[in-house]
């Protein structure tokens, strides 16, 4: 049913999944911020999502993955907090569109809006 499964809600869905990997690699780095030799790692997604909007509009934004990329950048923890902090909010951003569209589906069926 497209209403329930949408593009929007696809594409939500797949910010949910990498900003979970975000989080995941975010961590990671915080963990191995006193290994030698290791390096940043980080995940890539936005930047990509919107050069296939801009090509291919909505409907190719389904077939963006999030790719992990080890950079040569040593680990700041300062700035490793700041991503964590950061994909914190885009979480919770994600997850109340979520939420107010099934809501908006739930009014839509019901008929009861409260």
């Amino acid at each position: 049913m497209k209403l329930i499964d949408s593009n929007h809600t696809q594409l939500l869905a797949r910010a949910m999944d990498t900003y979970t990997l975000r989080q995941r690699v975010t961590a990671g780095n915080i963990a191995n911020a006193d290994t030698p030799g290791f390096n940043k790692h980080r995940v890539d997604f936005e930047e990509e999502l919107q050069r296939v909007q801009n090509s291919s509009g909505a409907r190719g934004m389904k077939e963006v993955t999030p790719s992990i990329v080890e950079t040569d950048q040593p680990i700041e923890l300062e700035d490793e907090l700041l991503e964590m902090a950061d994909t914190q909010v885009r979480v919770n951003l994600v997850t109340r569109s979520l939420r107010h569209h099934f809501e908006m589906l739930k009014n839509g069926i019901t008929g009861i809006n409260r």
